[in-house]
């Protein structure tokens, strides 16, 4: 199967931090959008790597070796297709996608199309450029994706789909992947299944939601889940219930009465 590199655009902190607008930060948007395109993949049995595999992942020194860390990163692994994924700015609205190569002009047309389509965002722009580094360096075909506008009026559909969608913006960009490359979802009677919470497994501490990383931390620390935080297996459900016992001093319990 192909090999994905997931690149959630920009820093957390310090240089080549994002765009802020309407209470968002750009560089933790990405974040969470590429986290969960990452496990939508592997779901259908894609290889992917993340750029950012923590919230505070800052790459580089400076400006330039942030950019260039991601396109390296990329081809030394030998990806086979690249996506950097980010937020617009300058109030405007809809999503935008962007290539370097002619090779990639396919590609970055059916993401595009298909994410517009799911998410009902406008079409803006699908754009042969060499402005962006990123994607003008990978050895592979790549794409500069722009989600939707962060500082755009609440009078458009962009600054709801930023913050409550996130979820939703990832399964619509797996979507285009799985268009381009002709994979058939199976349906769950209701259309095409990419379900938030059934399929999900969470196999590092990395790929958890933040709410349920201090749970599972802990408890990989105090051995009541094995190993080092890789290879979980988690489902949401079971992320979900570990978190409500140790919120209940249920594991603080049975160490007391060991």
């Amino acid at each position: 199967m192909k090999k994905i590199f997931i690149d959630a655009g920009h820093n957390y902190s310090g240089w080549n931090t994002g765009a802020v607008g309407n209470g968002m930060r750009e560089q933790d948007i990405t974040f969470e959008v590429a986290r969960d395109l990452g496990i939508i993949l592997r779901q259908a049995g894609f290889e992917t790597m993340l750029s950012r595999p923590t919230l505070q992942t800052n790459l580089g020194h400076d400006n330039n070796s942030a950019i260039n860390a991601r396109w390296q990163m990329s081809n030394a692994w030998g990806a086979d297709y690249f996506i950097s994924i980010h937020a617009n700015a300058a109030g405007g609205t809809g999503a935008e996608s962007f290539y370097w190569d002619v090779t990639a002009e396919e590609f970055s047309r059916t993401v595009l199309d298909t994410f517009c389509r799911e998410m009902g965002l406008r079409n803006r722009r699908n754009v042969l450029t060499s402005q962006w580094g990123v994607i003008r360096q990978t050895n592979c075909p790549a794409i500069l994706f722009e989600l939707a506008f962060i500082d755009s009026p609440l009078s458009n559909p962009d600054v709801e789909i930023l913050r409550n969608r996130r979820w939703d913006m990832a399964a619509a960009l797996a979507k285009g992947f799985f268009k381009y490359f002709g994979v058939t979802l199976r349906s769950n009677g209701e259309g095409d299944a990419i379900e938030r919470d059934g399929n999900i497994r969470f196999n590092s501490i990395e790929e958890l939601p933040e709410w349920a990383k201090p749970t599972i931390t802990g408890l990989v620390r105090s051995g009541y889940l094995r190993g080092d935080g890789g290879g979980l297996d988690l489902s949401m459900d079971m992320a979900r219930i570990l978190v409500v016992l140790d919120r209940a001093k249920v594991f603080e319990k049975r160490s007391v009465t060991n």
